[in-house]
């Protein structure tokens, strides 16, 4: 596997909760590896990875640092400057609750990212509009400053309320702060949107992830040297790493964009459009819609927080491989969302673990053949697997594996369907399964959901890795416009768009990126009084765009009423070649197992050739996944040497339709 890296190298390594996958294309040649991950410092898997791929020249990287950071509350220590009045709007917020505490007495407290402490209250004042009421004098930032570096802070972020119409007073800030050796996040720069609460969250969140991501690039680009390091961000595409590490709040959804890519990428290639994708991980089940036109949202929500930065449209569970069963104090079963991580792991790994995972469940039913090794390297151990099952004390290892499967199958079903029907309203897509455990569950969720047709990438476990080689450099801008329906609104629009565009375009070439940029312009518009926008093309008729719009989300639209631009958003492109892979190998006769699990034939997905037919129950394994194909379900390799999974009358669609009429 260690080649000499050329020109054409390029590596694409995705790290997750319990491997780190992969991938390395040279030419037309894809080699492959996957290594487990090292939750305590994930570049050091990302280095043993590039080492075993032979190295590269451009490493594109999906990381859950930021993430995590986030949902662990495990920030840098940071202040935060507002105006005078405004120092506690991170712990307000919007004054919701979340379900769980509805009707508590005493709900938990918001996530407030930054301590009261660290909070410092600055005195000015901006209007709606930008101009200026109370003005922002040199003795106040001089003030100011002083207060910050005696807090001993490694960054601070700066919100001042309207800022978005008049960056004047918070780029005086940061001036100072930069002079006095304190980096500094301007909202003004970061994410010039009105919205108080979630303006300020997000240049909270990323002042605070600022000193951790700063730290972990600059040792990933030592650890990858001679390979140039980008970083692939919520948003589908990849950014240069020096603009990454000034907005790490944007890598929040790194692996799950490049997995999407890799899913509509694989739909293309059979000539299909759409497709219900879902990432089973090791701690997490990641499910979204797939439509050759990726559709973004404005906010990412992590750990409960609302941030104000563009993301695919993807919906997580904690639900996946690792994910530990227990029992809750009524006796109820559930799966998640605490997971055994790659460090000790399932209990089957044989790394100390104790507790019965999804993972478990799965090798004990004979999903998992028992002398498969994971990543081509992992032994597992079937006895540990029981023994952690057992001491669920809800019968049997079997019965307690068979019990864990359905939990962990209700939770992702509910995922699956909520995406299908709460944010789409469509059924009857292909599911696109991928990650580690994804084939293992496929058929199962499939008929849980009526879909009678299933998609299996190549290298599923890896596809998050693959899909990061489909994506090009982006760059996602907006801005505040807050314009009522003139004949000036549209001209106000394009200019902003072309500002947006110009920034965006010369902060790509200054990290090195080649013309010519592509750019694609929308608003959000809304009609007056509303507190919702919807997306719609930039263009002279975007008023009618609006309406129809507004006519297919809610049924209906109003001629008569005002409509106002809220936002200007652009979507910058560098130019990109997507790789080519061969084609899958063609072959005569049949295929042969090489051997069985829990009765079902096993083969090895490498001597599958295009082409070839298999009926299930039988079992597929390969270096970063396994199918498992149920009774009643067809599998033929197609040309691009993907795996299409039909169903015609499996004992489960059978039980169903029967009690369906009995209801009747």
């Amino acid at each position: 596997m260690k080649q000499r890296a050329n020109d054409n190298a390029v590596a694409a390594i995705d790290v997750g909760g319990t491997f780190t996958d992969a991938v390395l294309l040279r030419g037309n040649t894809l080699l492959t590896c996957k290594v487990p991950s090292t939750p305590h410092d994930p570049g050091i898997a990302v280095g043993e990875a590039l080492k075993r791929l032979g190295g590269a020249d451009l490493l594109v990287h999906g990381t859950t640092v930021a993430t995590n950071a986030l949902l662990q509350g495990k920030l840098g220590r940071v202040a935060f400057i507002t105006t005078r009045g405004f120092r506690d709007v991170l712990a307000i917020g919007r004054q919701n609750r979340a379900p769980a505490d509805l009707y508590a007495l005493e709900p938990a407290q918001r996530q407030a990212l930054i301590p009261a402490e660290l909070r410092f209250e600055v005195a000015e004042r901006l209007a709606p509009d930008g101009s200026v009421e109370h003005a922002l004098t040199r003795a106040e930032i001089a003030r100011i400053v002083e207060l910050v570096k005696a807090a001993g802070v490694q960054a601070a972020g700066v919100c001042l309320l309207h800022s978005y119409a008049n960056p004047a007073h918070e780029m005086a800030l940061g001036e100072a702060l930069e002079k006095a050796g304190i980096a500094a996040v301007l909202s003004c720069a970061l994410a010039p949107e009105f919205r108080e609460y979630e303006r300020s969250l997000v240049t909270a969140a990323n002042a605070g992830l600022l000193p951790i991501l700063r730290g972990y690039i600059s040792r990933l680009q030592q650890r990858a040297a001679p390979a140039r390091v980008v970083l692939m961000h919520s948003a589908g595409g990849w950014l240069p790493a020096p603009i990454a590490a000034l907005e790490p709040v944007k890598l929040a959804l790194s692996g799950p964009a490049g997995g999407i890519a890799g899913v509509r990428a694989a739909l293309a290639a059979e000539g299909m459009s759409d497709g219900l994708a879902f990432d089973v991980g090791g701690t997490s089940t990641d499910v979204a819609r797939v439509h050759p036109q990726a559709a973004l949202r404005s906010v990412t929500e992590i750990a409960g927080l609302p941030l104000r930065t563009p993301s695919l449209d993807i919906h997580t569970i904690g639900a996946g491989g690792g994910s530990i069963a227990w029992l809750d104090a009524g006796g109820a079963l559930h799966v998640g969302p605490q997971s055994a991580g790659a460090d000790p792991g399932p209990a089957c790994y044989g790394r100390g673990g104790k507790l019965p995972t999804l993972t478990d469940a799965l090798l004990v039913l004979g999903r998992i053949p028992r002398e498969l090794k994971l990543g081509g390297e992992m032994p597992l151990h079937a006895d540990r697997a029981e023994a952690a099952l057992r001491s669920l004390d809800i019968g049997s290892a079997k019965q307690a594996a068979e019990s864990v499967l359905r939990v962990a199958l209700a939770g992702i079903e509910r995922a699956l369907r909520r995406v299908m029907f709460e944010r789409h309203g469509i059924s009857g897509l292909p599911l696109v399964p991928f990650g580690g455990a994804g084939g293992l569950l496929v058929c199962d969720l499939a008929e849980l959901v009526d879909s009678d047709t299933a998609l299996v990438p190549r290298e599923p476990g890896l596809l998050c890795a693959l899909g990061m080689l489909h994506t090009p450099a982006s760059r996602d801008l907006s801005r505040t416009l807050l314009l009522r329906d003139d004949d000036n609104s549209f001209d106000a629009a394009i200019g902003v768009a072309r500002e947006l565009e110009q920034r965006a375009t010369q902060e790509l070439r200054e990290c090195g990126l080649p013309g010519p940029f592509r750019c694609v312009a929308s608003l959000e518009a809304r009609y007056v009084g509303q507190s919702f926008e919807l997306s719609i093309p930039l263009s002279r008729d975007w008023r009618v765009h609006f309406g129809k719009e507004h006519e297919a989300q809610f049924g209906f639209k109003r001629e008569s009423e005002p409509v106002e631009i809220v936002n200007v958003r652009v979507h910058v492109t560098a130019p990109h070649t997507p790789p080519r892979i061969a084609l899958a190998a063609q072959g005569r006769g049949a295929p042969r197992p090489t051997g069985t699990s829990a009765g079902a034939p096993v083969y090895d997905r490498e001597a599958l050739t295009a082409g070839a037919t298999l009926k299930g129950p039988v079992i597929v394994t390969e270096l970063s996944s396994c199918l498992y194909l149920k009774a009643g379900w067809r599998l033929k390799v197609t040309k691009s040497g993907q795996l299409l999974l039909h169903v015609s009358k499996s004992p489960e669609r059978k039980r169903r339709a029967k009690s369906g009429r009995k209801r009747k």
